[in-house]
């Protein structure tokens, strides 16, 4: 394990998460996991979502609020927090009206909508170097980077 430069590693998670569309969000209960495509917005590692307050996502999350997201080689383990409304996450709508306009003119003012905020408590990247596969990862809660060699 070598030891990285933790403002570094997070300055560049950041920036994949501000440039990544969409991420895979995968949630369980009942020992069910599903996975679906979200359009997200991060507010520095942590990543934000609307959908509709009754949909089975919102279900799962209820009973564990443990999930996962990934998006091409960067993966995400977090904690996610349900809101009421989309509104009540300040500056939540602005972004999401910047980066999607189409699906806030189509959903942000549908009645049920939530929030659901996910705090990161790892966050990893898959890279290859010097010919070795590795993995970066932020330790979000030790607030430690370091990468591990997978061979």
């Amino acid at each position: 394990m070598l030891d990285l430069d933790e403002a570094k590693l997070t300055q560049e998670m950041i920036t994949l998460l501000e440039n990544t569309q969409t991420m895979i969000l995968a949630t369980c209960s009942n020992n069910k996991v599903t996975a679906r495509s979200m359009a997200v917005v991060n507010d520095g590692l942590t990543v934000l979502f609307q959908t509709g307050g009754h949909s089975e996502k919102i279900r799962q999350l209820t009973q564990n609020r443990n999930v996962a997201l990934a998006a091409g080689h960067m993966q995400v383990e977090a904690t996610a927090q349900v809101t009421e409304d989309p509104g009540k996450i300040q500056g939540f709508l602005a972004k999401y009206r910047e980066k999607y306009p189409q699906y806030y003119a189509a959903y942000s003012g549908m009645l049920g909508e939530v929030t659901v905020v996910c705090t990161p408590v790892r966050v990893a990247i898959y890279r290859f170097i010097d010919g070795r596969p590795c993995t970066d990862v932020l330790d979000v809660t030790q607030k430690r980077a370091y990468r591990e060699v997978l061979m």
